[in-house]
């Protein structure tokens, strides 16, 4: 069979709101498999043009069912055992099979906190809807409609934390989540932490278009059919997700309830790791490296405080690290 040509379909129907050890797998595959998942967006699609003016979180949530960030019912891999690493493959997203749109919102709370009374009483409540058809985006801004090039992302990957499940609208270090990292796209490998045997993947928040930073807390969401090759790496326990694809490699700092700066850090380090374990570096000449060559790219950072909500990527691009000598 050819390594693109699917072996397995996961259903839409098959789809939960959390990372959880104890969830029954809707999928048992072996580590080389090539799984089609189909997602709902976060919304569940209930968000529509015909819904009515959604206010706040509240009327959001009492509106598409009570919860966001629906992903698949967790696959088991065979041989996966904690202290392994999964590497998924992201072969292919194919944007809005069922819907054929995308949506945002904003809403007033969340308009408040960003800007004041009176910038949320010029933006919120608002939902913008944008038909979407063969990866091109046609978005309603200005009173036209402006096309663009889709640019498919997958905002929530994860596997099965070690102990308590955790909602899948939020994310950890230790088992990945909601990163809405724009570099988690077609082309990439996204490496997770394997904390209980079989690991358990879920994914789904599918966006066509999302900025870095996601400052509404809200993308361009829609339903997709995502295709990926889940591969098994024995025996490489990792702190956080990394990230690998034709361009660069990175680790994503997602460290829940934590600063910003703490979440960079957090990533620069292991950065500095992956280039000492698989390049060869020195650790002064990893940190180096990571100082000079290095990109930090803010995916998430719609809160902050106690309540800090944030996810980075510190990336070094593969040109400059063939440039680097070992």
């Amino acid at each position: 069979m050819n390594a693109q040509t699917p072996e397995s379909r996961l259903p839409a129907s098959a789809h939960q709101f959390v990372f959880d050890p104890q969830a029954e797998p809707a999928l048992t595959v072996d580590p080389g498999t090539v799984v089609v998942i189909e997602t709902l967006d976060c919304f569940s699609n209930r968000l529509t043009a015909k819904s009515p003016p959604l206010r706040n979180d509240r009327d959001v949530l009492n509106h598409i069912g009570g919860r966001y960030n629906p992903v698949n019912a967790p696959i088991y891999v065979r041989g996966a055992e904690p202290g392994d690493a999964l590497a998924v493959d992201i072969l292919d997203i194919a944007l809005a099979p069922r819907l054929g749109f995308a949506v945002t919102h904003v809403a007033r709370d969340w308009a408040e906190r960003f800007g004041g009374a009176a910038f949320a009483d010029a933006v919120a409540p608002a939902t913008v809807v944008a038909e979407v058809s063969q990866n091109v985006v046609k978005l309603p801004l200005a009173g036209s409609h402006v096309e663009v090039k889709a640019q498919p992302m997958i905002g929530t990957i994860g596997t099965a934390p070690g102990e308590e499940a955790a909602a899948s609208l939020l994310y950890s270090a230790s088992h990945g989540g909601n990163l809405d990292c724009p570099h988690v796209r077609p082309g990439a490998t996204v490496l997770l932490p394997v904390n209980v045997p079989g690991a358990l993947l879920s994914l789904g928040d599918v966006h066509a278009l999302m900025g870095e930073g996601e400052v509404t807390g809200t993308a361009l969401e829609t339903d997709a059919d995502v295709t990926v090759r889940i591969r098994l790496v024995k025996a490489q326990k990792l702190k956080m997700p990394r990230l690998f694809d034709g361009e660069g490699i990175g680790s994503i700092g997602c460290g829940s309830r934590t600063s910003l700066e703490d979440n960079i850090r957090a990533a620069a380090l292991d950065l500095m790791a992956t280039l000492q374990e698989e390049h060869g570096f020195s650790p002064g000449d990893a940190l180096q490296a990571v100082n000079l060559f290095g990109r930090i790219i803010v995916n998430q950072a719609v809160a902050s405080g106690a309540n800090a909500w944030s996810s980075v990527l510190v990336r070094l691009e593969n040109s400059d690290l063939s440039a680097l000598p070992r």
